[in-house]
């Protein structure tokens, strides 16, 4: 199941297993305390169990799965990273211990039990949760705030969440948040919004482009993100004409994993498209030094 169908899940039936799948560390969290929440309702101590799945011995799960509950109709064991045997184990075995929920996490090849999907939430469940979450504290918010909320932080929902707090600390007296509201609370660097115009320009997505460079430009200079993101179009230039990850590590001062990611873009994109961009870049750099053109104009210019 999806992560926003989880919680509702749970005010009508509860599944002996559960595996969080998925890499947003935020929504496993998220699902861990609600499910907690929602099982645990006294001594926490003796109730709750968190174990590391690694060097896990099947008695040893057996045993917690055997202890009963005190003070409680529920008792919760959350099991990280399984290994294998744990694995083989959880798929074969009848949940006789009607009182005993075991939530994993990222169980690889475990097929019993209920799969929550905690990978990242598309724009559609983020708007939902936002809403949701704002009409606790009886708020709405305009849809372009909502929108500039989204991109302001890349659909990070810690990120998301976070500003939130913020937003409704600071809206006591309001029952609809606007544009203006969010573009002064929400935390917007430079950085993040390079990441977030590049990320557009590696999708080809002009549209996203253009409302994300409209949110950023309210708080940011743009000569500063154009200079940002000619270090980004320097960084996949490299990766895209050499195949020495290690040394690319050491030149860009850059994780593996960014490394990944970037290959992923330059094979979907091909090797031409990023060092075409770069030399533009360059390009039209010299022209706003000049005086020719103004960063806008170049960013822009550049996109198109």
């Amino acid at each position: 199941m999806k992560f926003m169908e989880f919680s509702k899940s749970l005010k009508t039936e509860i599944a002996p297993l559960y595996n969080l799948k998925g890499g947003d560390i935020f929504l496993i969290k998220t699902a861990i305390n609600n499910l907690k929440s929602t099982l645990i309702t006294d001594f926490e101590e003796f109730n709750y169990a968190r174990l590391s799945g690694e060097k896990l011995k099947k008695d040893e799960l057996i045993a917690q799965i055997e202890t009963l509950p005190i003070a409680s109709d529920y008792r919760l064991i959350v099991v990280e990273n399984p290994n294998i045997e744990i694995v083989k184990f959880l798929n074969s075995y009848k949940f006789d211990n009607e009182s005993c929920v075991i939530l994993t996490i990222n169980a690889d090849k475990l097929t019993a039990g209920e799969m929550v999907d905690c990978d990242a939430l598309d724009r559609k469940d983020i708007t939902k949760y936002v809403l949701n979450y704002l009409a606790k504290s009886k708020l709405s918010i305009q849809e372009r705030a909502l929108d500039y909320l989204i991109d302001a932080t890349n659909g990070d929902m810690a990120r998301i969440r976070n500003e939130l707090d913020k937003i409704i600390a600071y809206s006591t007296d309001l029952e609809l948040i606007d544009i203006d509201v969010v573009s002064k609370l929400v935390a917007n660097s430079t950085e993040y919004a390079t990441y977030m115009l590049t990320s557009a320009i590696d999708e080809k997505n002009l549209t996203k482009f253009q409302t994300i460079l409209s949110n950023m430009t309210k708080s940011s200079s743009v000569a500063e993100i154009y200079s940002y993101m000619g270090r980004f179009f320097r960084r996949m230039q490299y990766i895209a004409i050499s195949k020495d990850d290690a040394k690319l590590t050491k030149i860009l001062n850059i994780k593996q994993y960014a490394i990944d990611m970037s290959r992923k873009n330059i094979k979907k994109n091909g090797v031409k498209y990023y060092i075409d961009l770069y030399q533009k870049y360059v390009d039209l750099d010299y022209s706003i030094k000049s005086g020719k053109i103004t960063p806008e104009h170049a960013m822009y210019e550049l996109v198109f």
